[in-house]
């Protein structure tokens, strides 16, 4: 059972974790070994898992909520602080209304009883959680438990409900060996007294009340929501393997994605607090979906790891186990080259990924060992030279006659067991047993938590990605399994729940004419119209193409496709009204060439081509989506030249069909300063804004957070700051910057370096002192950041406005995400498009949202695969007081503004805006840019080399800044202008 929810003393866990440590070693076979090296040395290479993730939770004896329920920001708010957030001002009454299926089920009845809550301890406390869960299923406890009449909820630590009334506690002695049959062993007494109190009773008026707007949140409806998930949990936890909010049955639909994993399909479902009190319902829902997960193969792991090998890296191509062996060595540590010192092998360290992974021991010996162990680590450390921690050289004694053996030869005496393949690293559990790893065999669905690589992506995404009308069906199927009508504990706590998906009205919001520059697009309900024929809004005036460059990397293609590509492009891009005033000047390099070098002499060789005058765009052709070179020559162009550049593949320049080059040239265009269209208003002067009729800006705000690289270094946190730069919020310009490592929240510092600049620019282009309304709408924050995103970000933007200003403008701030799993199911004829989905406009306000918080669901796009995914909009804070079918309106239709497509985008442009500049501006990283190739990583020695004096390898705490847009080398017009354009898109 998931208990990160509870809190206890940091001495209780301490003391815990120091019983722990103090165990014995186990019995032959997992014996623990001499310390090569001496106490207290770091056996490996990998630094320990922190067990949970900085960037989205506190530590555990930290968290007092729930990860498992869905509450409103108000939950998580810091003691003292008065919550801030915007309350719904009105519905939307206007659009036109249309019938749609939600995947929430209505909790008709709640629990009509009285509802007691018991505190569970056990003395003394055990070292692991488990210990909790084997005493509460004892025979001992379930006596005591069965001789009263009504059933117990356990959350398998420390909470437990009842309807039962017992006001005295009771103690219940329980022998843990005794129950199994076992022999007491000496000095490891397993017997524990368990503790049962009632402490109070489940206030079921406090969560109605809140419900309602009569009350505030507090801990008495914190206690019935974490009462109602457990109550929901219970019955279908005894047949199915629950995961957080998941649960997976035996027979659930699975497709092997390798030999090393495989998807399923299991079963989403969560209390939420509803709207549908408003409307006579109980006001909770249970939101129910599919959820594709993946999973480790069961299987021997000595063939898991030849598997994981295999799938690392195009450079390991193993063919047997001796070849995975090989691989798996030490090799020199290149940092000591005048010694021979070992380090880990590349391949060594793809293997940190099994850690925590628990499997079963069988063998010819011990086949019906039903003893479950967790992998710590796979065994190192430099004494073993370059043979490694195997079988044959691990050694260790045994605890009745002291006899040191290695494990190969423990096998053989004690087993009669050959170890097959000898040669491989021993792997260390958590219970300081060393085994080799053609005995393990890894258990049944255990989580891969590890990014996917491209092949298993791609089926992954075969395997999850569903029409409407099957997900519906597999949502039906999920209810039936669930069983709501036949679950005893629900009965028994009064909760009914109507088996039907909830039937709601939404609304279809009006789609926007399109405005170009020669006519309109009026897209309607299909999501999509043609570029043929138009001409952009505004075009390049200004940046005329009358220096520029194309180059050929890695001869891609030969000079005759680029030629017919120029002037395909050149057409199509005059066609859209763009300006090229002069053709480009073209250059091919072979394999093997180093990209800064190319790009230093393509660019002078442009210059020098056209008359000493500046290129204000290069065009590169790569021969593939190779992320390093794309990452290396926009570095080049950004940081060193300050100018834009425009990535193609070679393969669609082949092609030089008509609607790439028109894709290509909306981005161009975008990047040399024009728009591609804006939304006009629907009546009045066209040439006057949509929406605003005092100077607005918008801003988008994302944090993404990087990964870790293969030499252990985790890459920093960028933020970045989409600004809008013109009075229809068509034209954006962006502006990052590192954000720590794995942090949220901006700092204040970094905020003030992305937009202190930002304003200042702004005020000069718009001509106006400051901006009368801010719209800030921020990407990627849970709802147990919203009080952070206040208090922290909007306070320090507002600092700035003083500063800068003199004063604040009026700030609506509007948290968007898609990570949430309500879908929409259009009913009727034409409420939905030719694949079941929900038309883009679709809005949803009511039954699945918040009772009285300011929050919609809207999908504004046309799902090209699958099912749409709409976008949850919650308004948590309000000053320009927007009417809401207005606001919705808007940030609907200006999702047709977005600067590269023909299609409206799922999300509101600024906050797309932003997530596109934090992905490319890993590129102005301040790091070498040979730190960023793998084929150099690879070769390079890691950092991981086991530490004689730390026990792990801590990150920085603070982040390199980024790179500024130009250097000595960039010409004025480039970087004074590169930073305030699209240079992202």
């Amino acid at each position: 059972m998931d208990n990160r929810g509870r809190s206890g003393p940091d001495e209780q866990a301490q003391r815990a974790r120091s019983r722990s440590r103090a165990k014995s070693r186990s019995r032959a076979g997992s014996v623990g070994p001499p310390r090569p090296g001496g106490p207290g040395v770091n056996r490996s290479p990998f630094p320990p898992s922190i067990g949970f993730d900085p960037a989205r939770d506190k530590k555990p004896e930290q968290n007092d909520v729930p990860k498992r329920l869905d509450l409103p920001p108000e939950a998580f708010m810091m003691e003292g602080r008065t919550p801030i957030f915007a309350a719904r001002p009105g519905y939307n009454q206007k659009d036109k209304p249309l019938k749609i299926r939600v995947n929430q089920y209505r909790v008709e009845q709640a629990a009509t009883v009285k509802v007691q809550q018991y505190a569970v301890s056990v003395v003394p406390e055990p070292a692991k959680s488990v210990i909790y869960k084997k005493c509460w299923d004892s025979h001992a406890v379930q006596r005591v438990l069965e001789s009263n009449p009504k059933i117990w909820l356990y959350d398998g630590r420390s909470l437990a409900w009842s309807i039962n009334n017992i006001a005295d506690p009771f103690r219940i002695e329980i022998d843990l060996d005794a129950e199994q049959g076992k022999p007491e062993r000496a000095g490891h007494p397993n017997k524990f007294v368990m503790v049962v109190r009632r402490t109070s009773t489940i206030h079921l008026d406090a969560l109605a009340s809140y419900l309602s707007g009569k009350s505030g949140w507090n801990n008495h409806v914190l206690e019935c929501m974490n009462f109602f998930d457990h109550a929901l949990r219970q019955k279908p936890s005894m047949s199915m393997t629950a995961i957080r909010r998941n649960f997976y049955h035996p027979q659930a639909p699975r497709r092997d994605l390798d030999d090393t994993i495989y998807a399923a399909k299991g079963i989403y479902a969560a209390f939420r607090l509803s709207e549908s009190i408003r409307s006579g319902g109980s006001g909770l829902g249970i939101n129910v979906d599919v959820a594709n997960t993946t999973f480790w193969k069961e299987q021997r792991l000595s063939d898991a790891v030849w598997n994981m090998v295999q799938i690392s890296s195009d450079r390991w191509n193993p063919q047997s186990h001796k070849d995975v062996i090989q691989l798996l060595r030490p090799i020199q540590w290149a940092k000591n080259t005048k010694t021979l010192q070992p380090t880990v092998s590349d391949a060594f360290k793809v293997l940190r990924r099994f850690h925590k992974l628990r499997f079963r021991v069988q063998h010819r010996g011990k086949s019906n060992d039903n003893k479950i162990y967790t992998i710590a680590r796979f065994a190192w450390h430099q004494d073993y030279k370059f043979e490694g921690a195997t079988a044959k050289n691990y050694q260790f004694k045994l605890r009745k006659t002291g006899e040191t053996r290695s494990v190969f030869n423990h096998y053989r005496k004690q087993y009669d067991v050959d170890l097959e393949y000898p040669d491989y690293p021993v792997i260390e559990t958590t219970r300081e047993g060393a085994f080799p790893i053609e005995v393990c065999h890894i258990l049944p669905w255990q989580r891969y938590n590890f990014k996917l690589n491209p092949e298993q992506t791609s089926a992954m995404i075969k395997f999850a990605v569903t029409r409407p009308a099957e997900r519906a069906k597999n949502i039906h199927e999920n209810v039936a399994r669930l069983g709501w009508g036949t679950d005893e504990y629900l009965t028994e706590f009064g909760i009914r729940v109507n088996p039907q998906m909830a039937q709601v009205q939404a609304r279809l919001l009006k789609a926007p004419t399109v405005a170009y520059k020669n006519g309109s697009a009026n897209p309607g309900t299909s999501g999509r119209w043609d570029l043929r024929n138009k001409v952009f809004h505004i075009n390049n005036k200004g940046r005329e193409l009358n220096s520029w460059g194309v180059i050929v990397i890695d001869n891609a293609v030969d000079l005759p496709v680029v030629q017919n590509f120029v002037r395909t492009f050149t057409k199509t891009y005059k066609d859209h009204g763009g300006l090229v005033s002069k053709m480009p000047h073209l250059m091919r390099f072979p394999p093997g060439k180093d990209l800064g070098e190319a790009f230093f002499e393509a660019y002078n060789a442009t210059v020098n081509a056209n008359g000493g005058v500046h290129p204000v765009i290069m065009f590169w052709i790569l021969r593939s989506k190779n992320s390093y070179n794309y990452y290396r020559l926009k570095k080049s162009g950004e940081c060193r030249f300050g100018m834009v550049t425009q990535m193609m593949n070679a393969a669609h320049v082949t092609k030089a069909q008509p609607q790439y080059c028109s894709n290509i040239a909306m981005k161009v265009n975008s990047k040399l300063g024009g728009t591609t269209c804006r939304v006009p208003p629907d009546s009045g002067n066209p040439a006057q804004p949509a929406f605003f009729r005092e100077p607005t800006m918008i801003i988008g705000l994302d944090v993404s957070h990087g990964s870790t690289n293969i030499m252990g270094e985790l890459e920093p946190s960028m933020a970045a700051m989409s600004v809008s730069w013109d009075k229809d919020a068509s034209k954006y310009s962006a502006f990052c910057q590192t954000n720590g490592f794995r942090q949220e929240i901006v700092q204040s510092v970094r905020m003030q370096s992305m937009f202190d600049g930002a304003l200042r620019k702004w005020c000069e282009v718009m001509a106006c002192k400051m901006p009368t309304n801010v719209f800030y709408f921020r990407d990627g924050v849970s709802e147990g950041q919203f009080s952070q995103v206040m208090y922290h970000e909007v306070a320090e933007l507002k600092k700035i406005f003083e500063r800068r200003c003199g004063r604040v403008p009026k700030i609506t701030v509007i948290i968007a995400t898609k990570r949430h799993h309500i879908r929409f199911f259009p009913e009727g004829s034409g409420n939905g498009d030719r694949n079941g989905n929900p038309l883009p406009g679709t809005l949803v306000e009511t039954e699945v949202t918040h009772p009285f918080h300011y929050d919609f669901y809207l999908c504004s796009h046309v799902a090209i695969q699958g099912t749409a995914r709409p976008v949850h909009y919650h308004v948590i804070h309000d000053e320009v007081k927007m009417p809401s079918a207005l606001l919705q309106k808007m940030i609907y239709q200006q999702c047709y503004q977005y600067a590269r497509s023909t299609t409206p985008v799922s999300l509101h442009p600024a906050v797309y805006y932003a997530h596109l500049a934090g992905d490319r501006a890993r590129a102005h990283e301040n790091v070498e840019s040979d730190r960023k190739d793998p084929e150099h990583l690879q070769k390079v020695m890691s950092n991981w080399t086991a530490k004689k004096s730390s026990g792990s390898i801590s990150h920085p705490t603070e982040s390199k800044p980024l790179l500024p847009f130009g250097s000595k080398d960039a010409a004025d017009s480039n970087a004074n202008f590169t930073p305030y354009t699209m240079w992202f898109i």
